[in-house]
């Protein structure tokens, strides 16, 4: 792993997959309830519950990949799941063993798979406060 002059730090897939990549913080967006104060008041309106997660390793420097998610409705025996939406943001560049990059869509798609194997939806139940309605 190299930190770059452009701040990223550049590694290969197996570095990555090595690291212990920890929950740092969660929390759930606040501006849809403020930007529609008057049609949420009404009854029946369906709404979108959504937020934002970032994890970080303990290595030095740190890799930070951070992403946005979703709850949504489900049919099967749980009443809801936890969706990740958009790309990940992060500080992470993949490299090949030649030394090539993956570039910027393949880094992201790449590291999109590795975020959804994370235990993340678990983490949030904690993180924002809903462990308890889901008994």
């Amino acid at each position: 792993m190299r930190l770059s002059c452009d701040g990223l730090l550049r590694l290969s897939i197996d570095e990555l997959l090595s690291l212990h990549i920890e929950h740092l913080l969660s929390g759930v967006d606040t501006e849809l309830a403020g930007a529609h104060s008057l049609s949420v008041k009404r009854c029946g309106r369906e709404t979108v519950i959504s937020g934002y997660t970032e994890w970080v390793s303990a290595s030095s420097p740190a890799v930070s990949i951070g992403w946005d998610w979703q709850l949504q409705l489900s049919m099967s025996q749980q009443p809801f799941r936890w969706k990740r939406i958009g790309p990940p943001r992060t500080n992470v560049m993949l490299v090949y063993s030649a030394g090539g990059e993956a570039g910027w869509a393949k880094n992201l798609e790449l590291l999109s798979t590795v975020v959804d194997a994370l235990p993340w939806q678990n983490r949030l139940l904690l993180a924002v406060g809903l462990q308890s309605a889901c008994v």
